[in-house]
């Protein structure tokens, strides 16, 4: 009986495999499905969908959100309560970045800006996409984009949305320049032209440090229409470049001025802004951080890569393309290691990743094409190439399940909520601003966070001071979850201890905030 079964499950098992292995070459012929442009970007989608369902913001599980995120997000709460940013809250990103988050949380709170989040990146991965098939046929193109999105993970990780945001800006940029060196003629549309300067005053007005991409390939198209005296073309770029500008640029300049806030934009985006984003270190400081920037998650390929293809295609065609590619890309590296760049800051780079590892891919397959057991052991030394990426995707996966760090939040701020009375105000300590999306209280100060990022603004501490001294926020909220030493400056933070220690005393310690209540 025992053999009978056993021969029974066996013979099942081959018929089963035999099944599914028709089913499989009949259905997912990769070269069939590849000529079907609905399927590739079907393809493209659910990569774009598995990064970012891991993203803090994800609908099945929302989480603590980078330090950045909190800081630009309850600003954009505030623009849907009315504030104003740059008056009623202080910080130096670009107002673009206050508006995108703003429209998300009015068309769905957190999912609102996870579904943005999803759109922002799928517009990344198509040009991304787009840009990989100059360099290889669609499977290559396909997987080069995919690889380049596996080391990005390593970026996207910490989730800090200012890069995200600005992130199809560059990709489509890039795509644009991309094809006006690779195509016949090396000419392009005024209406590519025209998107092409729109998408620069995107990205700058979601940060201001985002120029290195245009600056690196516009010095180069530049110099290359100069030599060759074609004056009508270099009018004809200029004007489509201005006016993508200027359509950008006129209605957030026309908000900022009717509410009366361009002045304080100016000194926050701009002058503490660069100061803090252009606080340059010691030269060896420098070179430290360039050698640390450049080991960020195989950031140092594209590099090496462009120099190769300079030394090798220097007679080619499109050879200005490689300077134009390693001249930005250098300016993004300098850029990151002058303002001390966290890991997300890379996020940019994902652009110059594509052709480069499309390139690396084909050369990789062409080589083992001839060898039995290739495709196993291409798929090993992908996964071992970029296991970093991979390490965090597995990671931020089982986050969805275990980390409860966002309901947590949402019990601090319940917490506040019932112990305070409409009107009252709170204030939070540290250089994040985690609680405030959590409650109905507004903060007793427009320094939301305090310390690093605003050190730049004069005087700033010392009014951040006297709003506590003299308001006396109901509830003071001291983060200690992680990083409490990073969250504790003296110079803003001393006197707001004596005042506590003098005039509070503890609700909680729960939930990863010491909460202090005014006693009187």
């Amino acid at each position: 009986m025992i053999k009978r079964i056993s021969d029974f499950l066996r013979g099942t098992s081959k018929n089963l495999t035999e099944v599914f292995r028709g089913s499989l070459n009949k259905y997912m012929n990769i070269n069939k499905l590849l000529k079907s442009e609905k399927s590739i970007y079907i393809i493209l989608f659910i990569i774009t969908f598995f990064i970012v369902i891991n993203s803090t913001y994800s609908p099945v599980n929302f989480r603590r959100m980078h330090i950045d995120s909190s800081v630009y997000t309850t600003i954009a709460q505030g623009i849907t309560r009315g504030h104003l940013p740059y008056l009623d809250f202080v910080d130096n990103k670009g107002p673009l970045t206050y508006l995108f988050s703003a429209f998300g949380l009015l068309i769905g709170g957190f999912t609102g800006l996870w579904l943005l989040e999803l759109l922002f990146i799928f517009v990344t991965v198509i040009f991304a996409y787009k840009t990989a098939l100059f360099f290889a046929n669609k499977q290559i193109a396909l997987l080069g984009t995919a690889l380049s999105l596996c080391a990005f993970y390593t970026f996207f990780t910490i989730n800090a949305g200012t890069e995200g945001y600005a992130l199809p800006f560059l990709t489509i940029s890039f795509y644009i320049v991309t094809k006006y060196f690779f195509s016949e003629k090396q000419n392009t549309s005024f209406l590519d032209i025209f998107i092409f300067g729109a998408c620069f005053a995107c990205a700058v007005l979601c940060k201001q440090s985002m120029f290195a991409l245009w600056f690196g390939f516009c010095f180069i198209i530049f110099i290359d229409l100069i030599i060759k005296k074609q004056f009508l073309n270099l009018i004809k770029y200029f004007v489509g470049f201005l006016l993508g500008i200027i359509i950008i640029f006129i209605p957030v300049l026309l908000y900022l001025q009717i509410n009366g806030i361009f002045n304080v934009f100016i000194d926050q985006y701009l002058f503490a802004g660069y100061k803090h984003g252009f606080a340059s270190p010691s030269l060896k400081g420098i070179f430290q951080n360039i050698y640390a920037v450049l080991n960020r998650s195989l950031t140092f390929i594209p590099f090496f890569v462009c120099v190769f293809w300079i030394i090798t295609r220097f007679k080619q065609k499109e050879y200005k393309y490689y300077f134009g590619f390693i001249l930005s890309y250098l300016f993004f590296i300098l850029n990151f290691s002058l303002s001390f760049g966290g890991t997300h800051h890379n996020m940019v780079l994902l652009p110059y990743f594509v052709p480069c590892f499309v390139f690396l891919a084909d050369i990789i397959i062409t080589y083992f094409d001839k060898l039995k057991i290739k495709r196993i052991f291409i798929f090993l030394f992908f996964i071992v190439v970029f296991s970093e990426g991979l390490i965090n995707y597995l990671y931020d996966t089982s986050k969805i399940l275990f980390n409860n760090s966002g309901q947590k939040l949402k019990q601090a701020g319940k917490m506040i909520d019932e112990n305070t009375n409409q009107g009252d105000k709170i204030i939070s300590l540290g250089t994040n601003a985690y609680i405030y999306l959590f409650t109905q209280r507004e903060a007793a100060s427009r320094y939301i966070f305090q310390g690093v990022g605003l050190n730049h603004i004069p005087g700033a501490n010392k009014e951040f001071i006297s709003d506590i001294l003299t308001n006396k926020p109901k509830i003071i909220a001291a983060f200690y979850d992680d990083h409490v030493e990073y969250n504790y400056e003296a110079a803003w933070h001393e006197p707001v201890y004596e005042l506590i220690n003098s005039d509070y005393e503890l609700l909680s310690s729960e939930n990863g905030f010491n909460l202090y209540i005014r006693i009187n």
